[in-house]
Order: structure tokens, then sequence, then C-alpha cells
């Protein structure tokens, strides 16, 4: 359903949470955690939102680059600027990046509340942190982590996709939505595709939520909803238990 293409939101609406620190050095901060080499789509998108993809790297030498992965869910790039001193930068799931700073507690509840503001227009978030590294090591772990802001990406899907619910759902037949994002992403794509915004979290589908189901059988569930939203792993289980 979703084109293989993400664009940086206009980032006059970035949510900023690092005092002195602007736009455009967030922007390049997010740059800089990213590779254009690995073809990856948000790296692509971020690095292109500067005037000269080359200022990603420019006045820095790299020390070491951490690649996305299933687990850390997130990249850094580990470097030194023009006076020898040695940073980090690392971008990614806004609540890997939220349990790195050391301020989470003061922060996390805004966090969450511009996160679903995103995601109730359809916009993922990126979340942005740095630190210093004074020991000058690449292994080091490095000074306390400041998250720096949240970068708000749009993902959409392709463009055929609306013209094909709309045939299937005029030959009869039931279009659900099965996503790994936030349930308001899913709404708001469903309205955008013309296929209905009644959906539920994917930890329905394993029988939490009861207090808002009522006595609704999952078979039910399934069948009246448009799509369910949430974690992977929720989707995974509950489904092969239906």
């Amino acid at each position: 359903m979703y084109i293989n293409f993400v664009s940086p939101n206009n980032h006059e609406y970035l949510a900023g949470f690092a005092k002195g620190v602007g736009k455009d050095l967030v922007v390049l901060m997010a740059a800089r955690a990213s590779r254009m080499e690995n073809q990856d789509a948000i790296d692509c998108a971020i690095v292109s939102m500067l005037a000269d993809p080359k200022e990603a790297r420019a006045g820095i030498k790299e020390v070491h680059f951490l690649p996305f992965n299933p687990t850390d869910k997130r990249t850094a790039l580990t470097y030194i600027d023009g006076a020898g001193n040695m940073h980090r930068v690392s971008k990614g799931a806004p609540e890997q990046i939220l349990n790195l700073a050391q301020n989470k507690a003061e922060i996390e509840r805004k966090v969450h509340a511009m996160i679903d503001k995103f995601a109730e227009r359809g916009l993922r978030s990126l979340g942005i942190a740095r630190q210093e590294v004074p020991e000058g090591s690449k292994e080091s772990a490095g000074g306390p982590w400041e998250f720096v802001a949240l970068l708000p990406l749009f993902d959409p899907p392709r463009h055929d996709s609306a013209e094909t619910i709309r045939r299937a759902l005029d030959l009869g037949v039931s279009v659900k939505m099965i996503t790994g994002d936030q349930l308001a992403i899913g709404k708001e794509t469903g309205r955008r595709l013309g296929m209905g915004t009644n959906m539920y979290p994917s930890s329905s589908l394993l029988g939490e939520n009861k207090d808002q189901l009522g006595a609704v059988s999952i078979d039910d569930l399934i069948e009246k909803a448009d799509g369910f939203a949430g974690k992977k792993r929720c989707l995974r289980g509950g489904l092969e238990s239906a």
C-alpha cells in the first residue's frame, strides 16, 4: 500500500526540545546520522533537505557509523569536529531516542504529546539526540545524551492505492488495513484512502482493551473493523490466534 518514499514535512513544524538549537542545525544533525550510500528512503529524504548533500560531512571527520537495525531502531554517527572534539548524533524511533536522554522524565509527556499531534495529521515522528564524547574514543559510552528534536515525516500511500481499494470495495471485498504505525496514523491513512476509520489498537486482537470493546468477540471485532494498528508483534500474534 505504501510507496517507498518518505518526505520530511515542512521543518517549520519541527518540534525542538534543546535550548539554542535552531531548525537548520536539527536538520544537519539528522543528516549527519544518515548515509546516502545505503539508499534508505528516510536517510535520502533527510539529506535532501540540505542545500548541498555534502554539508552532512562538511568540516567533520567520521569515526564510526551505526546503521539502523531492528534492535536499536536508530542510527548514529560518531565524529570529530574542526576543533578536535568528538561527538555523537543519533536519529531513530522516538521511544528509543527518548530512552537515551538523561532528561527523559522531564520531557517524556511533551514528546509523546507531539508524537500524537503529528500522528493525527498522518505524520510519523523521528527522534534526534546528541552527546559529547570527551574520552575521544569511539568505544566510549560518552557523556549524557540530550534529546534535541522530533522531525515529522510523511510516508504517503502509493498513488494507485485509493483506486485499487475503491474497486475492491465496489466488488464487495471487505478491505482491512494492518499497519505497525500508530492508531492515529492508521486512521488518517484510512481516511485518505476512502476505506474507513473504524480502527482499533492491535492489542485488541490479544484480548486487551476489554473496557472499550465490551463483550465483542475477536471474530466480530475483525469483521466490523476497518483495520488494526500498533506493534507488529501484537498484530502477528493476534492474527495467528484468530
